[in-house]
């Protein structure tokens, strides 16, 4: 699998040899990391001073980074807006995500939240491998199914208009509309 993993830049000076095992972890269980800036900046404080256009090119990368991903992975120990973030977007997508967490770091507000795709999980250091292992493999097995199928133009038209004004995308619309019809049908809730 494709796996998106990262976690709070301000986190990585104090559990960096954790950090990067849970990295290299990923690629020895057969999965393919597909970002590694995180380990690539020598200078945080440089990195949070960028430049409007760098900013806007690593916000850029790391919404590509959660489309292209079969599974988000989410080192959540250090309190962060922008993994907050980055884990709410990856959900909205429909991505699996992991949230891993050290004990005694356990992630307040995303304790709350209760979604089929997310998995909070406490690791052990010298544990995360098996605990990473089973992660991904209950990750694998929740990914969506793809379903294919021909549409009008018209439609077609519709849903570029929804996905550029309302800012969501086709496929998260249209799943929307099925879930809201799944709820409402009292004859599919009784079969």
């Amino acid at each position: 699998m494709k796996v998106f993993y990262t976690t709070s830049l301000r986190g990585v000076d104090g559990y960096r040899p954790v950090f990067e095992r849970i990295y290299k972890i990923i690629e020895e269980l057969g999965h393919t990391n597909l970002d590694k800036v995180l380990f690539n900046i020598p200078d945080k404080d440089g990195f949070y001073k960028g430049s409007h256009s760098e900013k806007v090119n690593h916000y850029k990368r790391m919404m590509n980074c959660i489309k292209t991903a079969d599974v988000v992975v989410l080192e959540v120990s250090t309190h962060s807006l922008s993994i907050g973030f980055l884990l709410q977007k990856s959900l909205e997508l429909g991505k699996p995500v992991i949230a891993l967490h050290l004990p005694k770091r356990s992630p307040f507000f995303i304790q709350g939240m209760e979604h089929d795709k997310l998995q909070i999980i406490e690791y052990q250091e010298g544990e995360i491998k098996q605990t990473l292992a089973s992660a991904l493999d209950y990750a694998q097995g929740s990914s969506d199914v793809r379903f294919n199928f021909f549409i009008s133009p018209s439609i077609g038209t519709y849903l570029d208009w929804i996905s550029k004004n309302k800012k969501i995308p086709r496929s998260v619309f249209l799943r929307d509309l099925i879930q809201k019809d799944m709820e409402s049908n009292l004859e599919y809730q009784q079969g």
